[in-house]
């Protein structure tokens, strides 16, 4: 009887499936981070997807939008957190029509502004975390605000809801699932609010930061050194930045450009950062 020799390596341990197969799943080997600042609640990914060992996108976008007013960061199985971010748009759709059955609940509140002595960021001069030459070409800031529609946020679902419901949905299906998610959010009821939600199905919810991935092993150090309580908007995005950058620095399996989303109580923000020279190296 022949028997079937599987190859192995030089300590004898077997070979991993060839890296070049095209069925090779694709896998978010990522940095995501979440900050919870002042005013708001900060998300930041990368944006390499991996399958096997090639690239399989540079540009991939990590960071989905769940509803207006919450935003989930991807990690694990790209395929399989893509399905449960689609599950999860639905029941925040679904609650949004129940809670337009029910008629608005504060007809006459009135909205202040409590952003109206932030700080706003100077996209023209982004501090550069490395310490990098000084002839290296700036970094080049995309950026695009929305203004909530339901603007007394009486009709959207609450940033806990949404997270226990992607608890139990992850918690149901571990034997197959392999993702993680960080939920950011802004509601009327506990404001800024960010969940960490493990590929096992557990829950954490963070009053500082949340960071997961490949690449968190790398920073998490430095957010434990450099972050504080009641940050600023600028000091939240300048260090979430030098974050991901460490990360991508550091983590074969991060690099691309940078995403960052920011949510308050009257907008959200959506910044995209990127440096030619980061860019071709990570």
């Amino acid at each position: 009887m022949q028997v079937e020799r599987m190859e192995a390596d030089f300590m004898g341990a077997p070979l991993r499936e060839d890296p070049y197969n095209i069925k090779t799943p694709i896998s978010d080997g990522t940095t995501i981070i979440g900050i919870i600042y002042e005013h708001g609640v900060m998300l930041a990914c990368d944006t390499r997807t991996s399958s096997g060992t090639l690239v399989s996108n540079k540009c991939s976008r990590k960071i989905n939008r769940i509803n207006e007013n919450i935003y989930a960061c991807r990690s694990g199985a790209s395929a399989h957190s893509q399905k449960v971010i689609e599950l999860i748009k639905h029941f925040c759709l679904s609650m949004k029509c129940e809670n337009r059955k029910k008629g608005r609940f504060h007809e006459d509140e009135v909205i202040t502004d409590d952003l109206a002595n932030e700080e706003d960021i100077d996209l023209s001069a982004i501090n550069n975390p490395f310490g990098l030459a000084q002839n290296m070409d700036p970094n080049y800031v995309t950026k695009h605000k929305y203004f909530y529609e339901d603007k007394f946020m009486d009709f959207n679902p609450l940033v806990e809801n949404v997270a226990h419901m992607t608890k139990k949905l992850l918690y149901a299906n571990n034997h197959f699932l392999s993702c993680g998610l960080i939920l950011g959010g802004y509601d009327k009821e506990k404001k800024q609010q960010l969940y960490s939600v493990n590929l096992n199905g557990s829950i954490v919810q963070r009053f500082d930061y949340a960071v997961s991935g490949s690449g968190s092993v790398y920073i998490q150090s430095y957010l434990q050194d450099k972050y504080k309580k009641n940050m600023s908007k600028k000091e939240c995005f300048e260090l979430i930045l030098g974050c991901v950058k460490y990360a991508m620095y550091n983590d074969n399996s991060s690099g691309g450009i940078v995403r960052i989303v920011n949510m308050t109580k009257l907008f959200v923000e959506e910044f995209t950062v990127t440096n030619t020279q980061l860019h071709f190296d990570y």
